[in-house]
């Protein structure tokens, strides 16, 4: 196996491609829904990459199977096991509603379907951005990823942010580490609106 430090869309949807067959051959239909770079890069033009598929698997029946194809997949183009990986669960909202993702496609292709993916909104990834910020990275992805998003969604003060975290996490205060960023946040936002 090759390491593969990122992972661009073409390259995403070609496992998706042969999840789909996999799930086709075995009569299954499966679900995904994307979240975090993933899911900024197939709604956004600015994130070309992202380091894995942060996914849940939402067609509880066929749960292994959809696992088994993702396996599949990575044999097949030479990917980490764990290109697709479900342990963004943690951050998502416990009680997550249809509304709260968009369509992406049908694999391998919307006349054969054996996988169905959706994808997170742009404001549940902000929100989930803003979770995000309680941990450290290296690179400061969360934060910049949150930056983009905010821009992208005209979320311009503090108190917007808050509304945005609070529309998904309602029982959950934002976490600290975020809350001491916001203003920073705030001003990196307006300057990428050029406000």
């Amino acid at each position: 196996m090759t390491e593969v430090s990122e992972l661009d869309r073409a390259k995403i949807e070609q496992a998706f491609r042969i999840m789909g067959e996999y799930l086709i051959e075995r009569n299954a239909l499966g679900e995904i829904a994307l979240y975090g770079g993933s899911a900024i890069l197939f709604q956004f033009d600015w994130r070309r990459t992202s380091e894995d598929v942060d996914a849940r698997i939402l067609s509880g029946a066929t749960h292994g199977l959809v696992t088994q194809a993702a396996e599949e997949a990575a044999r097949q183009l030479d990917l980490p096991r764990s290109w697709l990986s479900e342990s963004v669960t943690m951050y998502t909202r416990r009680l997550e509603q249809e509304g709260d993702r968009i369509f992406i496609g049908t694999y391998p292709s919307p006349e054969r379907v054996g996988l169905r993916v959706v994808a997170a909104k742009p404001t549940y990834i902000l929100a989930m951005k803003l979770s995000a910020l309680e941990r450290s990275t290296a690179d400061d992805r969360d934060f910049e990823d949150a930056v983009a998003l905010g821009a992208a969604c005209g979320t311009t003060t503090e108190e917007a942010l808050r509304d945005v975290y609070q529309k998904f996490f309602a029982d959950e205060p934002l976490p600290a580490a975020a809350e001491l960023r916001l203003s920073e946040l705030v001003h990196a936002i307006k300057s990428r609106s050029n406000l």
